[in-house]
């Protein structure tokens, strides 16, 4: 049991560690050996857990993925109206996405990138699953007429996640439009506190039949 634990935690220790150096550098300029360094193990461990970099690399991005999918699913419940669950899926990726901000850079690069095209497909097929989750959460609205039919949903959609992706992948120019010297300074509670309570409204007046 104590070194099954222990594998476990080795694994984990490099699973953060990678993610951590890959978000700092494009993935080419990260090596196995700097990941064993950092992670204080050896080359054999990361190649008998997961094989390659390229792997180790996928296996870091899936994992968050796939918790998220099964996070914002749980939080949305049928006694819900339309307009809880949208912001229930406002809050949810305001902070998932601002908290976890470095992973996020790192599928966005993926995605802007033909170097792996394998994992890029990957990435859009877990992240299309929740795309077309909130896409459904919207025409349920419609068919119970309390969200507006003629609504542009796909906008509404790309208008949300562009603003936020693009606040924390463009940290340097988030931090000029807003006058802070960093994104420490930035990405503060207050922060997302605004950037809920702006989508919230904004999705009130464009979304809601009964306002």
């Amino acid at each position: 049991m104590i070194q099954t634990t222990e594998h476990i935690d080795k694994k984990e220790v490099i699973l953060t560690v990678a993610e951590k150096l890959f978000s700092e550098q494009d993935f080419d300029a990260v090596s196995v050996r700097d990941i064993a360094k950092e992670a204080n193990v050896n080359i054999a461990m990361i190649s008998y857990y997961f094989g390659s970099k390229e792997k180790l690399f996928e296996a870091l991005i899936i994992r968050r993925l796939e918790s998220s999918q099964i996070i914002l699913r749980s939080l949305i419940t049928n006694e819900m109206t339309g307009g809880e669950k949208v912001h229930a899926v406002i809050e949810y990726y305001i902070d998932k996405l601002i908290d976890n901000r470095n992973i996020h850079r790192m599928i966005n690069r993926e995605l802007s990138s033909n170097n792996r095209t394998d994992l890029r497909d990957l990435l859009m097929e877990k992240i299309r699953g929740n795309r077309e989750f909130i896409k459904g959460l919207m025409e349920e609205g419609v068919r119970k007429k309390e969200f507006k039919p003629e609504m542009d949903i796909d906008m509404t959609i790309m208008n949300f996640f562009a603003t936020i992706q693009h606040t924390v992948g463009a940290s340097y120019y988030s931090c000029d439009m807003f006058d802070k010297k960093d994104e420490n300074e930035l990405f503060t509670p207050e922060f997302k506190d605004r950037l809920k309570k702006y989508f919230k409204d904004l999705f009130t007046h464009n979304l809601l039949i009964n306002r």
